[in-house]
């Protein structure tokens, strides 16, 4: 009976300890996320800068590219930005729509069509006041991670 209460025990004390260090890292459950979240759409709002680094791989291949922009959010689901973008050296000039879709735990996705036709699809998180918003692309061959900040007009 004892060892019965000591694995009980044991088990609780486990249990807690592990979802102590699931809190320390900031992680929760799904549904306490959901919880205590209020993000939509209307969260993005207004005008947000931007700058990233990464690289495209193709094989072996990693060309590396710079990017600096700016994001227009309208609060109802759709984007409207532009960027200077050097890609290996060489800099372009990218104008851009798209669409993009936030949960209310302020995870969201994006999806934008350039003004030459390539069309990209991000994943973000958004900041519980629509701040900042952190996201990385999530198409085959890039890596990429880009914080936004709101800077309106």
């Amino acid at each position: 009976m004892k060892r019965f209460q000591w694995y009980v025990m044991g088990s609780v004390l486990t249990a807690g300890l592990l979802g102590l260090a699931h809190d320390a890292y900031g992680e929760a459950p799904e549904e306490e996320l959901s919880m205590h979240s209020q993000c939509k759409l209307s969260l993005l709002k207004g005008s947000y800068v931007y700058a990233n680094t990464g690289f495209v791989v193709t094989g072996a291949e990693r060309i590396p590219f710079a990017q600096a922009g700016r994001d227009v959010f309208r609060g109802d689901g759709t984007l409207t930005g532009s960027a200077t973008v050097n890609t290996n050296g060489v800099s372009s000039r990218i104008v851009y729509s798209g669409t993009y879709t936030l949960d209310s735990n302020c995870r969201g996705t994006a999806k934008t069509t350039d003004n030459t036709g390539v069309t990209d699809h991000f994943d973000f998180f958004v900041t519980k006041n629509g701040e900042t918003l952190a996201y990385v692309q999530t198409d085959p061959g890039y890596v990429t991670a880009t914080f936004e900040v709101r800077r309106d007009d």
